[in-house]
């Protein structure tokens, strides 16, 4: 939550809670905004001593996505992929060749690990649905090229 303080994404009007089975309380009445150094609203700025131990370093938080996968393995490798597929996140299999992943990896990263498990005759389509990014393997240019001028990545 500090994090998402910082990052601007709450601010304190924001309706928070610890447990979504709970009530929701405005921002400004937790702790994320309370104290000496409050957080700077919809600013990045330093987030309350308190929060952040001085003795803990401060790492980059790589915001979660969700992908759409699109598979279409007619090799042997489709066990390997699927293994690898529910290591790297939390995983839905959605149709035959279709699965949704929530994870922390980039799509550059997700593609490279996934189309390591695959065969020439595989081939693989990811959405990072939250930013609106394409990658892709063994589709052939002239469907990446449409793909491109698709999302306007021309």
């Amino acid at each position: 939550m500090a994090s998402f303080v910082t990052e601007g994404r709450v601010i304190e009007t924001s309706l928070i809670t610890q447990n979504p089975n709970s009530e929701f309380k405005l921002a400004r009445e937790t702790i994320f905004f309370a104290g000496e150094s409050p957080v700077a609203f919809g600013k990045r700025s330093s987030v309350p001593s308190a929060l952040t131990p001085s003795h803990q370093p401060q790492t980059e938080i790589i915001p979660t996505s969700v992908y759409l996968i699109m598979a279409e393995i007619g090799s042997d490798q489709a066990m390997r992929f699927l293994h690898l597929i529910q290591k790297l996140g939390t995983a839905q299999r959605i149709g035959d060749s279709v699965w949704l992943l929530k994870s922390e990896i980039s799509i550059e990263s997700l593609k490279l690990q996934l189309s390591s498990t695959l065969s020439r005759q595989d081939r693989l389509f990811i959405l990072d649905s939250y930013k609106n990014k394409t990658a892709w393997h063994n589709i052939g240019a002239d469907m990446g090229e449409r793909i491109d001028e698709l999302w306007g990545n021309h």
